[in-house]
């Protein structure tokens, strides 16, 4: 199983054990919660309109019941000849009142003018007065309004009041409080409503992506909605971040020890190699030299001998090379003006990369504790890949830049480049791209960079291609 799959599962378990609610708890608590809220504000709103509604009644009605007993009373009281029907002696306005001889209703010419809607009623309170021999009081109900009738015995026939009790103006305002306590409440169910659903929608979204990340740690995570929900997204994305990292960490760490496996592998090689061929080489070089020396040779001779000593000497670089790769010392160092070496090394490339067809400019000044012959290969070699790389009629630069406590040797050219997929083996021992290469060109460089307490780097930036070694600067003292 990869890093990859094993952290995204990683995460998958960490995030969705544990640290999130269970949707279905949360989404049945917020269901009660919205049910118990609308069932008690829709009790309290009725309750509360019931109540206001009989207290105003009830207050209405005894006060009108008191005010009739107390004029009939008065009237019951009055001598027949007593001009003084239907006075009231309330506040009451509208309040009728007067005698009848008997417990039949009343004509319709009988003064005082009674209202029609008004005779039944005082009919049956006047029977049931004269059944009791007493004052009654009836209410009856006259639409929204309540008719209330109260009937004595006089000294001549019955004394009678009565009182159209209409609906108090004073609840008016609490309709509106009631009608505003309804609109609250439905709002609070549509907003309780709505964040169910946010939440649900919200919990959703952060459960697909749990699902995505344990696939993929780079999924974007998407920030909810639902404000209590934003810190656990900011959690998850955080803990995909931080895990992605530490994947990135171990991949790193993983080619590194890779690289030195394979570097040490290659120093073991290089060590039988510079003790195996080393020794045969300089003997057959030393024979050569001894017999250039030791007699005249024909000019095709010498000319082959001294083909066949560079040879040797190209064979015996590149053991140190090899040897370097490996880790082994450099050179004594010096102090070196990189940029004097960087135009020798370019000049001696030059006829080279004029059958290239490719110019080199150079530029900068600088100096550094190197050794010149290890850092002029590593040039070399930045410096003919550069040129290789680079389309006919191209210009490669070529600079010398200071950089703090380094400075830098920076080759840049117009190539393709190499693929993203494959530049974590850029500097790898024996990888190339090209058919003719032995793939230890950038290898050699880097090694010799590090050995000097530098790097070698690569960036890719647009259209241009750029290879830097590193050197510690040449300090003031």
């Amino acid at each position: 199983m990869s890093p990859s799959g094993r952290e995204g599962r990683l995460a998958f378990g960490l995030l969705s054990s544990g640290s999130v609610a269970k949707t279905a708890a949360i989404r049945h608590r917020l269901l009660s919660i919205v049910l118990l809220g609308a069932l008690t504000s829709v009790m309290s709103v009725v309750a509360l309109m019931r109540a206001i509604t009989q207290m105003a009644r009830t207050s209405r009605l005894e006060r009108t019941r008191e005010s009739l007993t107390e004029e009939v009373d008065r009237l019951a009281k009055l001598p027949p000849s007593a001009n003084e029907l239907s006075r009231p002696t309330t506040s009451y306005v509208g309040v009728r009142g007067g005698w009848l001889d008997g417990p039949d209703a009343p004509s319709a010419s009988q003064p005082p003018p009674i209202p029609d809607e008004w005779r039944a009623p005082l009919a049956n309170a006047l029977r049931t007065s004269a059944q009791q021999n007493g004052r009654v009081v009836t209410e009856t109900d006259a639409g929204s309004s309540t008719l209330m009738i109260a009937v004595e015995p006089a000294q001549r026939g019955f004394a009678w009041t009565g009182y159209l009790v209409q609906p108090s103006q004073f609840m008016k305002p609490w309709r509106w409080i009631t009608l505003a306590l309804g609109i609250a409440t439905a709002l609070l169910v549509a907003t309780t409503v709505l964040g169910v659903f946010w939440f649900r929608r919200s919990s959703a979204a952060l459960n697909a992506t749990l699902v995505a990340l344990g696939k993929d740690l780079t999924t974007p995570v998407p920030s909810p909605r639902v404000a209590e929900l934003t810190g656990i997204a900011d959690g998850i994305r955080r803990l995909a971040a931080d895990l992605s990292a530490s994947r990135e960490n171990a991949e790193q760490l993983s080619r590194e020890l890779a690289q030195k496996e394979r570097l040490a592998a290659l120093g073991r090689v290089a060590a039988g190699i510079a003790h195996e061929v080393r020794n045969p080489l300089a003997s057959i070089k030393l024979r050569l030299d001894l017999t250039a020396a030791a007699h005249p040779l024909p000019e095709p001779t010498k000319k082959a001998l001294d083909s066949a000593s560079q040879e040797i000497a190209r064979l015996d670089r590149l053991v140190s090379d090899l040897l370097i790769v490996a880790g082994k010392k450099l050179g004594e160092r010096r102090e070196l003006e990189l940029g004097a070496l960087l135009r020798a090394r370019v000049e001696a490339l030059g006829p080279w990369a004029q059958k290239q067809h490719v110019a080199v400019r150079v530029d900068g000044e600088g100096k550094a504790d190197a050794d010149p012959e290890s850092v002029a290969r590593a040039i070399d070699n930045v410096l003919r890949n550069a040129v290789e790389a680079s389309p006919e009629g191209a210009t490669v630069d070529a600079r010398v830049i200071a950089n703090g406590k380094s400075i830098e040797v920076r080759v840049e050219d117009r190539g393709r480049g190499v693929e993203p997929a494959r530049v974590a083996e850029l500097f790898e021992p024996f990888f190339t791209t090209k058919s003719d290469g032995t793939g230890l060109g950038l290898a050699i460089s880097r090694a010799i960079a590090r050995a000097h307490g530098g790097d070698l780097t690569y960036a890719r930036g647009g259209e241009v291609t750029c290879f830097a070694i590193s050197l510690p600067r040449r300090s003031a003292s």
